[in-house]
This record gives structure tokens, sequence and C-alpha cells, in this order.
């Protein structure tokens, strides 16, 4: 077993959260999602091009940057916000983002970067 394997169980979500309404440029508001989400402790963020996947230590943490993000596009005016999340929540054995993407690396004969 790996280091990263030996770590506590973790809920691991993949999250996508935006004003509707605001225009074709939504940078200013991914970046203020993403600012309020670094606030809550343990959690880590691995923003992507479309998406942001997030690891916490259990269920409750994770929802609560999914809250925190919601609330910082709320402040910034947002009459409508989508969200889409996505949660893999494993309780037989303990996964990170890193073991995750190396499996699949590993299953598809791609080096891990």
């Amino acid at each position: 077993m790996t280091a990263t394997r030996r770590a506590r169980p973790k809920v691991i979500g993949d999250l996508s959260i935006y004003p509707i309404g605001e225009g074709t440029s939504l940078g200013e508001h991914v970046r203020a999602a993403l600012d309020a989400m670094r606030q809550v402790r343990g959690v880590r963020l691995v923003p992507g091009a479309m998406s942001t996947v997030l690891e916490a230590s259990d269920l409750p943490t994770m929802l609560r940057a999914v809250e925190r993000a919601h609330a910082a596009l709320v402040r910034r005016g947002a009459r409508r916000i989508a969200v889409h999340l996505r949660v893999d929540h494993r309780l037989d054995k303990p996964e990170t983002i890193e073991y995750k993407v190396g499996r699949l690396r590993a299953r598809s004969g791609r080096r891990a970067r």
C-alpha cells in the first residue's frame, strides 16, 4: 500500500458552479468561488478547465466548501446559479485524487505525471 493510500478515507468531488445570465466571460465569478472554497479548512482543490476537483476528509466539509462558493456568487449579485456536484464517497478504503488519477493512467498504459 502506498503512502497516498494509507490516509483516512476521503470524499472526492467534481464541482462546476457558475451564474446563469451573467454574460459569456465567467472567469471573475469562478475565481471568487475558488477563493471562497479555499477558506474552508480541510478541502483540497484542483481547478480544471471545466470544473474543480475537491478532496475532503468528510462530506460535511466538502459541502461547506460548495456552500461558500455559492454564497460568493450570491454576494457578486448572481440571480441564478447552476451547481453540478458529483461525489465519490468510498467508505471501504482510502483514496486520494492522485491515487485515482494514477490508477486510471496505469490501466490505460500512460505514465502518471
